[in-house]
């Protein structure tokens, strides 16, 4: 039996067995890492440079008068999609017996309905169009995640896991930064706005096509029907407490930060007066001095969380971190208060996306048989319904006490977000 980590030598492909329940997962090599890493990034510019920035701009172009309901409706309207639609794919791809694999099919389809929705949205003139689009993409997003996602689960040791959720964080971190400062600097092109991001994971996506070892869905897997389908679409809350604890965590998390995400580009052009080009470029500035800080923190909550074989302090200091970070940003009313709150709530984040990421795989049900499926669970169905519902909650919170009541805004953001040292106290599997 060979010893050589995976993902290690050259890139060609060498077919894996079937992944045995209870089998040993070989190390990965730091090439696998790198590339997992910048598949990531990938992945997150296509999602977080139209929730961070250009999305919202688009919407004000649009219909500037009523901004904040459009947005809220097109943000919300799409997460609803997106978390009926995740889950489905990711059955759908636990069952794929293609030659190819069962998840790199999907990740090549992604990137085609991907630039799809950008199309739309960097040619459309309404906000139905808009909103057409954000489905376009969102579906896109789902199939690309579908083939990501798991991998931590399926190829990954849990000595690892922790490590590679922190890279995974700091690729989130960089894209942060990325998407703000790349869209401030092509307001003047429409389609590219949109497009570009998709050829960035286009490209990423072509190392982990070559990389990451896939095959088809084990002969054992049971042929797809209508009712069965169904039933795996369904997992047991209670007979998995742990994995369904993660679950309400990341909700709370996904809600009280899209709170802040969602409308940060309009706190900055209502409360602090920039313009759009001075927003993007003061987002970038500040996303780049706080992502040396995320890229610590969640390196270090990666690596010292595999070490010492615990997540849950690690998730309390995240939680605390961020609630912190939404009450200073509630009453900033300059860019030097509103950095101090970016600067906490991206370390805050960073320890979170990473030890959380490594948590979800340790507790997860049937890793190896069903990894996508749980993954589609994880970042749909917790982090779906978040995208839908601060939409439609936030325009109400602004607008009590006269409107554009972002401290309102914040402060339940703040709330929620403590709810996540809650829920990690409760886990019983993991200290």
């Amino acid at each position: 039996m060979s010893t050589e980590p995976l993902g290690a030598g050259t890139l060609r492909e060498t077919p894996a067995p079937d992944l045995a329940a209870g089998a040993v997962l070989k190390p990965v090599s730091g090439w696998f890492m790198v590339v997992y890493t910048l598949t990531n990034f990938g992945l997150s510019l296509t999602i977080l440079m139209p929730t961070l920035f250009t999305l919202a701009y688009k919407v004000q172009l649009v219909d500037a008068a009523s901004k904040e309901s459009s947005l809220g409706l097109v943000v919300g309207i799409g997460a609803l999609v997106q978390m009926l639609v995740g889950p489905v794919i990711g059955v759908l791809s636990d069952r794929t017996r293609l030659p190819w694999g069962r998840r790199r099919p999907y990740l090549v389809a992604g990137i085609g309905i991907l630039a799809a929705g950008a199309l739309i949205i960097g040619n459309s003139s309404s906000i139905g169009v808009v909103l057409l689009g954000w489905i376009v993409s969102g579906i896109g997003v789902a199939c690309a995640s579908t083939a990501v996602t798991p991998v931590l689960a399926e190829r990954v040791p849990e000595s690892q896991r922790g490590k590679l959720g922190g890279l995974a964080g700091v690729a989130s971190q960089l894209a942060g930064v990325a998407a703000s400062l790349v869209g401030s600097l092509l307001l003047g092109q429409p389609v590219l706005l949109f497009l570009l991001p998709v050829l960035v994971l286009a490209a990423t996506a072509a190392l982990f096509l070559v990389t990451v070892p896939d095959h088809p869905a084990p002969a054992s897997t049971a042929p797809a029907s209508v009712f069965g389908f169904f039933a795996d679409l369904a997992f047991n809350p209670l007979k998995h407490k742990d994995f369904s604890l993660v679950l309400v965590g990341k909700f709370l998390f996904q809600l009280g930060i899209g709170f802040f995400s969602t409308y940060q580009l309009y706190f900055l052009l209502d409360r602090l007066k920039l313009t759009p080009e001075e927003a993007g470029q003061n987002l970038a500035l500040l996303g780049g001095v706080g992502v040396l800080l995320a890229v610590a923190s969640a390196v270090f909550s990666g690596l010292v969380s595999d070490r010492l074989r615990r997540r849950k302090p690690f998730i309390y200091a995240a939680a605390g971190s961020m609630m912190t970070a939404l009450l200073i940003t509630a009453f900033a009313t300059s860019v030097a208060h509103y950095a101090v709150g970016v600067t906490l709530l991206v370390i805050g984040s960073g320890m979170f996306g990473a030890v959380d990421l490594a948590l979800v795989s340790d507790v997860m049900p049937e890793r190896e048989t069903q990894a996508g499926k749980y993954m589609s669970i994880y970042y749909n169905l917790a982090g779906g319904p978040p995208g839908a519902i601060a939409p439609i909650v936030a325009p109400v919170l602004l607008a009590t006490g006269g409107g554009g009541n972002y401290t309102m805004l914040f402060i339940s953001g703040a709330v929620l977000v403590s709810g996540v040292a809650i829920t990690a106290h409760r886990i019983r599997a993991v200290r």
